[in-house]
């Protein structure tokens, strides 16, 4: 009898442990708890709207993979098969191709793909892109993807550090830095007086961002944002 009551007691407290994290036993179907793994082959893209012109649809081998992607934003990175890859811009919402081009996606390698144009005859600049190996960090890149602003410089807002230097259009510049909320300046090189702003909250082992982008003919932005991948659902 002791034992039967011992035995129901802790089945009891199985169950208000399933309900105090929103389930309840046996209600969670097989298959459910995580979403399946990408193909050995996958690769992971992202783009990044870096032209003055309206929001825009993408599509990867024909099929749409984003909507309304805005000048100035990243998507999240697609996971897509390595191969060449035909790439199709559209304005939102409509079907006529404003560009189209095609990448080589290469098998477990991350990469971004900047549209810093989109004339029919145009090609994107294409970064590949750095994995954050160091979980105590946080890994933090600069993008400059304005061809008029010159060599780039990143300092910290109250200009006492220097995080990058003399970043040319088109390329990169990727360190690890202590995962910190920060503020830093996009400054053109030995110009102190031309600058944009943009404010980071860094946790340990994430993967951020830094966009230099033209928004006219005359100003800049300097845009902040945490690499995120899409979620895989196997479809």
């Amino acid at each position: 009898m002791k034992f039967r009551f011992m035995h129901i007691k802790r089945r009891l407290a199985c169950i208000a442990l399933l309900g105090g994290l929103g389930l309840t036993a046996g209600a969670q179907p097989a298959g459910m708890l995580y979403d399946p793994e990408p193909p050995s082959d996958s690769a992971y893209v992202r783009i990044v709207h870096a032209s003055r012109d309206g929001a825009v649809d993408i599509a990867v081998d024909g099929q749409v993979r984003v909507k309304s992607l805005k000048t100035g934003e990243a998507s999240d990175y697609l996971v897509l098969g390595a191969g060449k890859r035909a790439i199709t811009v559209n304005q939102a919402g409509q079907k006529k191709p404003l560009m189209s081009t095609s990448i080589d996606v290469v098998s477990g390698q991350p990469m971004t793909v900047a549209l810093t144009s989109m004339r029919a005859d145009s090609s994107p600049v294409v970064f590949v892109d750095k994995a954050n190996t160091n979980k105590l960090k946080a890994l933090l890149t600069v993008y400059h993807l304005d061809d008029k602003f010159g060599k780039l410089d990143v300092v910290t807002a109250d200009g006492s550090t220097k995080v990058f230097s003399g970043v040319s259009f088109g390329t990169s510049a990727t360190i690890p830095v202590n995962p910190i909320s920060i503020s830093l300046m996009a400054l053109k090189a030995g110009e102190p007086a031309s600058k944009v702003t943009a404010s980071l909250s860094m946790t340990q082992g994430g993967n951020y961002s830094l966009l230099l982008l033209a928004v006219d003919g005359k100003s800049n932005i300097l845009r902040s944002v945490q690499n995120k991948t899409e979620r895989y659902t196997g479809k």
